[in-house]
């Protein structure tokens, strides 16, 4: 075979693959730039909120500051060590094609599956620490059940508590739905 009708079949093959569907390529863009917005933000809540509590530690050199920090600071790094490890691989489709933007879809609706258990595991294990901190630093010590409903600042946050597994549990419905959505339509595709 000489190198033009090789060159001849090669732009055949090329010519005669279908074209990525536009909503699908839309979707995937659409994603994309939610994904950047939320690196953003997770960013931001790193600066503000840890260095926020280191600026307290330093103000205030006590060992129980010294302990919120660093209580702080292992949250954040269990959150960024997830969101690195959930989201390797999620940026681009591996090629060209409609069965890669399509695996592309599958495998970010799997990771936001994911992060919906590791967000609810992680805030319990936020919320448990702070609530312990507080009442271990509360002077008189109240009875616990005023520590958890004593306040309008604790009753506002287990409110956000409740709202905020409400919205965990209505985003993780709707990333099941998704991603089943997928698996049903495009039934071809190969993770």
């Amino acid at each position: 075979m000489n190198l033009d009708s090789e060159l001849e079949d090669w732009r055949g093959e090329w010519q005669s693959q279908s074209a990525v569907p536009a909503d699908l390529r839309r979707r995937v863009e659409r994603q994309s730039r939610w994904m950047q917005i939320m690196i953003a933000a997770d960013i931001l809540v790193t600066v503000v909120i840890g260095g926020g509590t280191i600026a307290l530690a330093i103000r205030a050199p006590q060992t129980d500051m010294a302990l919120l920090a660093a209580a702080t600071w292992v949250f954040i790094a269990a959150a960024w060590t997830f969101r690195v490890i959930a989201g390797r691989g999620l940026w681009s489709p591996r090629a060209v094609s409609t069965e890669a933007f399509v695996n592309l879809l599958i495998r970010r609706c799997r990771a936001q599956i994911a992060a919906t258990v590791f967000g609810a595991c992680l805030y319990a294990c936020e919320i448990t620490f702070c609530l312990v901190w507080i009442y271990m630093h509360a002077w008189p010590r109240p009875p616990l059940q005023q520590l958890l409903f004593g306040s309008l600042f604790i009753c506002l946050v287990w409110l956000f508590t409740l709202v905020f597994f409400g919205l965990l549990v209505w985003y993780r419905r709707r990333k099941r739905a998704e991603l089943a959505w997928l698996l049903q339509n495009y039934p071809t595709t190969t993770k």
